[in-house]
Parts: structure tokens; C-alpha cells; sequence
């Protein structure tokens, strides 16, 4: 899977026209081939700017498949126009961890060769 990323910053003022071409620019990705899912949140501290997210099942499906794909021109010109300057876009992959309790197995036993020990927490008497 590769997960993209994508800082957004929108020209000042924009924010709400921006959100609106984005859900129905949004409809373009459903269809791609290796499509997983997407996100879009607004920053806190920064109200024009925005990180999108997008799960792809391969690089290539989001490279060449989607970029390659005459729908995303339709995507880039309803969007181009509120970028205060182009986007800084990034492409991840996977790290596993198979089980979280497996992960939790594997550090007890690096800090117990470190010779970290554990004691039960003794338990609280609530006083009636």
C-alpha cells in the first residue's frame, strides 16, 4: 500500500470554496484503479492550509494510473486555481507490525535483558 501525502496551503480567503471543489473534485479518485480511501483535514494553527491523504494499493496506480489518466485533469484544473503555491506531495509505504501484543511481547523482553523490572501497581483502598 502507499499511503500520499499532501500539504495544501490555500490562497488566504479561499478556504470554503476550496473545501466545496474538493468534495466534488473527490469523486474523480472513486473510480481509479487502486484507489483505497482519502482524507482531507484542515490545519489547526493554519486555517489555509490543509494535508490530503490518500491510500493507494501500488505507486504505479497512483503514478501512472491516476497522473496518467485524463480525469486528472479535470482533478488538477478544479483545484489548481486555490493553490497559493503548489503542493508538497509525498508518497509512503507500509511498515508492519503484525500484532500489536506481539510488539508488546518482543519490548518486555529487550527490557528485561536490560534488567528493567516491573512491579504490580498496588491497588487503591477507597476510604468510606
Amino acid at each position: 500500500m502507499i499511503l500520499e501525502s499532501a500539504i495544501l496551503y490555500i490562497k488566504p480567503g479561499l478556504a470554503s470554496e476550496f473545501e466545496s471543489a474538493f468534495r466534488e473534485a473527490s469523486s474523480v479518485l472513486l473510480s481509479k484503479k487502486g484507489y483505497i480511501d482519502h482524507e482531507l483535514h484542515k490545519c489547526v494553527e493554519n486555517r489555509d492550509e490543509y494535508i490530503f491523504l490518500a491510500r493507494w494499493s501500488g505507486i504505479k496506480d497512483r503514478l501512472i494510473g491516476f497522473r496518467g489518466h485524463p480525469d486528472y485533469k479535470k482533478w488538477s484544473d478544479s483545484l489548481d486555481p486555490f493553490y497559493a503555491r503548489p503542493p508538497e506531495i509525498k508518497h509512503y509505504i507500509d511498515i508492519r507490525v503484525d500484532r500489536r501484543d506481539e510488539a508488546d511481547q518482543v519490548l518486555m523482553k529487550i527490557l528485561l535483558a536490560k534488567g528493567v523490572t516491573f512491579t504490580e501497581p498496588e491497588e487503591t483502598k477507597s476510604e468510606d
